[in-house]
């Protein structure tokens, strides 16, 4: 004898397998992800366009002040330990502040960026960031 199976059974295998669909939703979910472009964060720097302008800004190096940045993350003002909410106080005791910045590559970069908004905060424009050579570099 021929026997039919249960009503609810029938009805379950007429609807569509939805696997594939969701295979695809998030192999074009994963494709989206790797593909958005993240917004970069900026700084505006504005920097010399020739000679003539950067010898404008030169101020003689008896008046600069060195401020270095150590793999630790510690801050130095002329050989004087500094924290970074510190140096807003150091700074305003000269009249035209002018800074060479020493950092060393192993530096947090969070760190430098802070220093930079600082900068901007105390409209201190006259900046030299100070590079060594390194023998790996073209």
């Amino acid at each position: 004898m021929i026997r039919l199976p249960p009503a609810s059974t029938a009805n379950a295998s007429l609807l569509p397998d939805l696997t594939p669909l969701l295979d695809v939703i998030f192999i074009v979910l994963v494709f989206f992800l790797l593909t958005a472009q993240v917004p970069l964060l900026q700084r505006p720097l504005d920097l010399p366009q020739d000679q003539r302008d950067s010898a404008s800004m030169v101020t003689s190096d008896a008046e600069r002040q060195l401020l270095e940045l150590d793999a630790a993350g510690r801050w130095r003002l002329d050989d004087r330990p500094l924290s970074l909410s510190g140096l807003p106080e150091a700074l305003s005791s000269v009249t035209h502040p002018a800074l060479d910045l020493a950092i060393d590559r192993q530096a947090p970069l969070t760190a430098f960026l802070d220093l930079i908004v600082l900068l901007e905060e105390q409209q201190i424009d006259d900046i030299r960031l100070l590079m060594e050579p390194t023998p790996d570099a073209p």
